[in-house]
């Protein structure tokens, strides 16, 4: 929950103005909450219907980390994705990936001092406020 309420923080903020009062925009909130959900159907739907990655053995699980859809990680790999295309600076950023780390125990890399998984989402940020405004 606290995932899904700092992506929809990060929403508000990027419409927000100077002042501090929301800015015109193309793109609306609630279009993008419409999106966000329709990606998360999407992927639980192919997280359930995907077969693990390894009948046994150690792998890292598939998930839905309410940014990005996770497929099953090898041990001891980087695992990369592409941007979601819910984001409304989508089309900026069409070559560029998400990140994680499936450690070589099999679990997902966490960030320092943390319970919640490390993520690299650089590639998939606005390189510049005024493209999403």
């Amino acid at each position: 929950m606290h995932l899904i309420n700092t992506a929809i923080c990060t929403c508000i903020v990027l419409f927000q103005g100077a002042a501090g009062s929301i800015t015109r925009s193309d793109v609306s909130l609630s279009s993008v909450m419409q999106k966000w959900k329709e990606y998360q159907l999407q992927c639980l739907k192919y997280l359930y219907e995907t077969p693990p990655l390894l009948a046994e053995g150690k792998f890292c699980n598939g998930t839905f980390d309410d940014y990005a859809c996770w497929p099953d990680g090898l041990p001891g790999t980087y695992v990369n994705v592409s941007c979601p295309w819910y984001l409304p600076w989508a089309s900026t950023v069409l070559h560029g990936h998400v990140y994680r780390f499936c450690t070589p125990e099999g679990t997902w890399l966490l960030k320092e001092n943390s319970t919640l998984p490390w993520r690299n989402l650089s590639e998939c940020e606005a390189s510049d406020r005024r493209e999403i405004l």
